[in-house]
């Protein structure tokens, strides 16, 4: 589980609750819609270390096969922030 407050005070929870499982009992991530929203409502300070966030939760659980899916999801919602983030990088200029 990820969690992250957004610019408005709410909470995202990644994947959301409650958890939807399959018959398996793999946790299925949040659509790829779903998924891609809150990249723009969360702060700028707090990109990379929500990115951080999801790479640890991704790296804790890589041998678990329930969490497989969430953490392709996880995997691609960090790429976003990472994207947001060098995208409000500031450009310094030269002298």
């Amino acid at each position: 589980m990820t969690s992250i407050r957004l610019i408005d005070g709410r909470v995202l929870h990644l994947p959301g609750a409650p958890f939807l499982t399959d018959s398996s009992s793999v946790i299925m991530p949040p659509a790829d819609a779903e998924l891609a929203a809150p990249v723009l409502l969360i702060p700028a300070d707090d990109l990379l270390l929500f990115t951080g966030r999801l790479v640890t939760g991704t790296r804790k659980r890589q041998r678990q096969a329930r969490y497989a899916m969430v953490n392709t999801a996880r995997l691609r919602l960090a790429r976003l922030c990472i994207e947001r983030a060098l995208g409000e990088w500031p450009v310094e200029t030269g002298p």
